[in-house]
């Protein structure tokens, strides 16, 4: 792929222009800065004379554009400089008009339920049902021992009553709180149902991959909301390498409407990088008219540089892509060793149409204990990688952690990232008494008793948690990340959704809408 915006750019820096414009660095080198910010102040530009417009592209931003175009075989594909929240925002916006209903998966991004307030449109949402895992019944014998009770009973017998002494190799199911793919059946029902009702959404929208790399059948879905007469937005943020990897199709590839992917997420761009994909024609203009909404109206050149040049890395540099994926695949072998953390992986266990093989997620089995006693805890997993390994995860759940690979991970780093896990799980036992407090059924489709953007605008009052059952939520409460509401307004607080905030708080994780044990909820009248 040719680098239009680059070397445009590298021939206009040789021209030795003076900039009486912003920015104020002028891209002038500095004595008193680093080289680095030097570089980066000599390729920061904006609109002046001679140069392109993001907003409207008409000399090298327009030829790197239509050469992105031929690389994901789409109709029109756009530059984000605002992220993928600015693409969910623009895409949600131009296929509902104000107070229409959408079907939305309840495991999408924040910045989906922020368009739905903004347009007060009417949700129904799709709750992808909780992933089991297997994990090895086999101990060994000093934990046999433990687990003897008085009456030289194995605690280790299987529920049903078998005795798994010596069958290491045996597997039993235990769930997780990992959400799985949207089943293409219950999507199906859900819209028969509201058309029904004479509520027909005007849009779907799915994440595929999820931020666990759970993927969706986009191919059956697309054909499913297109036979309907509905527009199918697909969140890719997650999976903007799956483009350049063997194995995998793109939502674009598969049907989708409108694409959004993250590049700074998987590929080697700069952050706040994204792209958006439009395959209708029919969305382009009304996309076009919200992107110069959403999106800054001063884009970052080294932004657009940076996203040209990862895309340019994939397409020029596919063998990359084949050794990734063979260090993944001897990665995850090596993982199939550990006992207490597994890597979660795409089989017929799990359930799942498929997953994304680099997005690496260490699950702790239920009951697993730390040399204390303690339940251990994916928190508990990622303050150990971080404090004792310098090994920072993307993010950490109650049960399990997310580490985000890429292309440009070198062997030595999954060696040292399996080292550390493999000494961790270690150290960890398994008892046969499981915590109940672990399985968290908080993502639901819970009811509504006024529509989010109408919640959003009245009066709400803050109250204690444990009190607010019953009520009406007056803003979102989640996890941050990845940012999935467990209340969204205008949603009613059931028993459910207390012990889950609660559970997420005592976890350790970062909770938004709580403020000192306290919820917003809307003022009675």
């Amino acid at each position: 792929m040719k680098e239009y915006i680059n070397e445009a750019l590298e021939k206009y820096i040789n021209k030795g222009t003076y900039p009486w414009h912003m920015p104020g660095h002028k891209r002038l080198p500095l004595e008193k800065l680093e080289n680095f910010w030097n570089g980066i102040y000599a390729h920061d530009f904006t609109e002046a004379k001679d140069l392109d417009d993001m907003h409207e592209p008409e000399m090298f931003i327009a030829d790197s554009l239509a050469e992105m175009k031929k690389v994901y075989g789409t109709f029109a594909t756009y530059m984000l400089v605002n992220g993928s929240t600015s693409g969910l925002m623009t895409a949600i916006h131009a296929t509902c008009h104000r107070g229409d209903v959408i079907l939305v998966a309840r495991n999408c991004h924040k910045a989906v339920y922020n368009a739905i307030c903004m347009l007060e449109l009417e949700p129904e949402y799709i709750v992808p049902d909780y992933v089991d895992m297997r994990w090895h019944c086999g101990v060994n014998q000093a934990m046999l021992d433990k687990m003897t009770d008085a009456r030289g009973k194995d605690d280790c017998e299987t529920r049903e009553g078998t005795d798994i002494r010596g069958e290491g190799d045996r597997e039993t199911p235990e769930r997780t709180d990992i959400l799985g793919d949207i089943s293409p059946d219950k999507l199906e029902r859900a819209i028969n149902t509201m058309i029904v009702d004479g509520r027909k959404p005007s849009a779907v929208i799915i994440t595929s991959p999820t931020y666990e790399g759970v993927i969706s059948d986009i191919r059956i879905i697309a054909e499913i909301t297109h036979r309907y007469g509905i527009y199918l937005i697909v969140d890719e943020a997650q999976g903007a390498h799956l483009n350049f990897m063997e194995g995998h199709e793109t939502a674009m590839e598969q049907g989708a409407d409108i694409v959004i992917e993250s590049l700074h997420k998987t590929m080697p761009a700069l952050t706040q990088t994204s792209l958006l994909h439009v395959m209708n024609p029919k969305l382009d203009e009304r996309v076009r008219r919200y992107l110069q909404i959403f999106q800054t109206s001063s884009p970052s050149y080294i932004f657009m540089q940076s996203m040209e040049k990862a895309v340019a890395f994939g397409v020029n540099n596919k063998a990359e892509f084949v050794k990734y994926g063979r260090r993944l695949e001897i990665f995850a072998e090596k993982c199939d060793s550990l006992r207490n953390i597994r890597l979660f992986r795409s089989c017929d266990a799990c359930k799942v149409f498929d997953h994304d093989e680099g997005r690496l997620v260490f699950v702790v089995r239920p009951g697993t204990v730390d040399g204390s006693g303690q339940i251990f805890t994916g928190v508990m997993l990622a303050d150990i990688l971080a404090d004792r390994y310098g090994l920072i995860v993307e993010m950490a759940s109650v049960s399990y952690v997310i580490c985000i690979s890429s292309v440009v991970d070198s062997v030595d780093s999954y060696d040292i990232l399996f080292k550390a896990i493999e000494e961790i799980d270690n150290d960890l036992e398994h008892s046969v008494i499981v915590d109940g407090s672990r399985a968290m059924d908080i993502i639901s489709g819970r009811r509504s008793a006024v529509v989010p953007g109408k919640a959003w605008d009245e009066t709400s009052e803050m109250v204690p948690l444990e009190l607010s059952v019953g009520r009406i939520s007056g803003a979102f409460v989640y996890a941050y990340p990845p940012g999935i509401p467990v209340l969204a307004p205008g949603e009613i607080v059931d028993e459910r959704a207390v012990c889950g905030i609660d559970t997420m708080i005592r976890s350790g994780l970062n909770v938004s809408g709580v403020d000192d044990g306290c919820i917003a909820v809307l003022c009675e009248k």
